[in-house]
This record gives structure tokens, sequence and C-alpha cells, in this order.
């Protein structure tokens, strides 16, 4: 019994060098004394991984951790789970990591309170870091001007619109701009969570963080949803769709040099007729679609830095009249002339 005694004692020991072991006690906010303070901005619509995840990866480097909204009041997260702070912004005490989570971040971004309170927290902090769409308030309280930022990849185009004198990207997981750190969507905000721990406490302990969360950091080759094929796609911003049209997605998957998307549509309106006014769209959407129809819905090709991208578009009838399924296939690659070709729903390759 005393053996196996000290044999705990030792591991507890070998794993609160590691910083592990405390982290129940450290990942708190007040509960001892922890080298690095993080803070976390609450707001209603905040997305739940946004500060869950690097509010894990944080604690279990034994940073402490508190959340803090404007009020100090709990806060409605974008799928309504109701979270309580540890702080409002008058009593929050100082940090040394500032995160900034994203979520539905309209109102958030444009309340003057949280602006000034990110506005001045930040001033003292050794890191800013904001997770998906948080850079969207990093950026209405002008931090990012003259700066290299991403976000959450459907942000990328409207955070660039907005403001303007913001370069930014959408092929990194996470970009360090000195003190702000900026990354892409959800779970991204592991990996830029990570990258923080290694600039405060060297690479070593990022690594020792990434390994007991069983996660698979990889800094210098992750994944990067900015990269996928379907950053090619025609926009179809100018379609004509009908009044009562309803979209399911019901597929959208592909790695960067393939990309396939189903849903299943209800409308009146015709499917032939419908597909018709997308083939329209694509042909002057400027991009340099040449369309080529087939006897199996339409097929585009595009050259793109020396590569050959075919896109096909194809309808099959629904459950019901009234509704039918629409997919669209981009394979990009040389040598795929017959690719592209949309199987019918249920049907092998």
């Amino acid at each position: 019994m005393v053996r196996a005694s000290i044999r705990a004692l030792a591991l507890a020991f070998l794993l609160s060098s590691l910083g592990l072991a405390a982290t129940a006690d450290a990942a708190h906010a007040g509960r001892g004394a922890a080298p690095v303070r993080v803070g976390i901005v609450l707001f209603d619509g905040v997305q739940i991984i946004d500060f869950a995840a690097p509010y894990e990866v944080f604690g279990q480097a034994g940073f402490s951790v508190a959340t803090v909204s404007p009020d100090g009041r709990a806060v409605s997260t974008a799928m309504e789970l109701s979270v309580s702070p540890d702080h409002g912004f008058a009593d929050a005490p100082a940090f040394d990591v500032l995160l900034v989570p994203g979520g539905d971040v309209h109102a958030a971004a444009a309340d003057e309170a949280i602006l000034a309170f990110v506005r001045a927290r930040s001033a003292g902090a050794k890191h800013v870091l904001s997770v998906c769409t948080g850079s969207h308030i990093l950026a209405a309280a002008g931090m990012l001007d003259g700066l290299t930022a991403t976000t959450f990849y459907p942000a990328v185009g409207q955070l660039a619109a907005d403001y303007p004198k913001i370069r930014v990207v959408s092929d990194q997981r996470w970009v360090d701009s000195g003190r702000i750190v900026t990354s892409a969507g959800l779970s991204s905000g592991i990996d830029a969570a990570l990258h923080v721990v290694a600039r405060l406490r060297g690479e070593d302990a990022a690594r020792t963080t990434a390994l007991h969360l069983e996660y698979d950091w990889r800094p210098d080759d992750g994944f990067v949803r900015g990269r996928m094929a379907d950053r090619y796609l025609p926009g179809l911003r100018d379609v004509a769709w009908p009044s009562d049209i309803a979209f399911e997605r019901l597929v959208a998957v592909g790695d960067e040099d393939r990309w396939r998307m189903r849903y299943r549509v209800a409308s009146q309106t015709p499917r032939e007729k419908l597909l018709s006014r997308i083939a329209h769209s694509i042909d002057g959407d400027g991009d340099g679609w040449r369309r080529d129809p087939d006897e199996d819905g339409y097929r585009w090709q595009r050259n793109v830095d020396g590569r050959r991208l075919v896109l096909t578009v194809a309808t099959w009838p629904g459950e019901r009249d009234g509704m039918f399924e629409l997919e669209s296939r981009l394979v990009i690659a040389q040598g795929f002339a017959q690719e592209g070709q949309p199987d019918k729903p249920g049907a092998r390759r």
C-alpha cells in the first residue's frame, strides 16, 4: 500500500512537471498561481468550439483561463447552450492572452462596449488570438489594419470586402502577425491555441499538450479548408432563383483535387428550367468557364495555373413532384476528360 502511494505521488509529480496534472485546478481563474492568464470574451451567438477548444488547450498547458461577458451574465451560444462567465467587463482581471472567438458576430462586432474592452485589454496582453469569425470583431476594433489575417472560410470574402486595409488570406490554418494571431474556422482554434502555447512556453510544451489531448498537431502541414477544390466553384451569384425554392444539403465532400456537392431541392419550377438558369449563370460568371453540354447534364472546362478543371452539373427526379436532386462535381487534374460525370443517387461507381 505504501509503495503504491509512493508510485502515485511520483507519477503525480511527473505529470505536474509537464503541466498536465494540475490542469483541473490551474485551468480555471482564481485557482493556483498559473504563470499565464488567459481571458476569453463571450457574447450571445458565440460558437461553442471556438472558445471551448482553446480553453481546453490552454488549461491543459497549465495556464489559468477565465471567461468574461459584457455584464457578467450568462450568454447563449450559437447552438443555444447557456454559459455562465467568470467575470463581467467591469471586474475582469488583467490577461496575458486575450481570446476573441467567433460565431454569430454581427451584433458583437457592432457593440462598442465589446470593442472597447477588446482594445483596452489587448493593449496589455502578450498575445491576442481570434478564432473563426472572431477576426471580424478585431477588425471592427481597428486592430487588424495593415496586418495579414484569416477567418472562417465562407467569411473570407466578406472580411476582405468590409476591411480593405487587411490582407486577408484563405490558405493558412492560422496567421501569426506578431502579437496578434488569427485562425480559420472552428477546429482551427485548437492549432492556433497550441501555436500560442509554443510562443509562450516553447514547442515541446505545445507538443506535450497536443499529445495529452490525443490531437494530431501539424503546425507546418495541417489541414487548411481554404485549399480545398471547391474554391474554384462558380459563385452562382446571379441565378434567378424561384421564390419558393428550398435547398437541403445532402453531401459536400472532397479534397484539394476533387469536390462533390448534392442538394435536395424543393420548387415548383421544373428542374430542367432551373438547370438552364444555373448554366446561364456559370456561362457568364467571368471566370473563364467554357460550357460543353453533354447527354447527362452540363459540363464546363477551365484552365487554372496549367491545370484543367472539369465541372459537371446534373439533376434527377426526387421522391415526389416538386422535389429533385441537384449535384455538381469538380475535378482538377490532367487526363480526366471522362471524369466528373455525376453518379445517379444510389448508383455504384
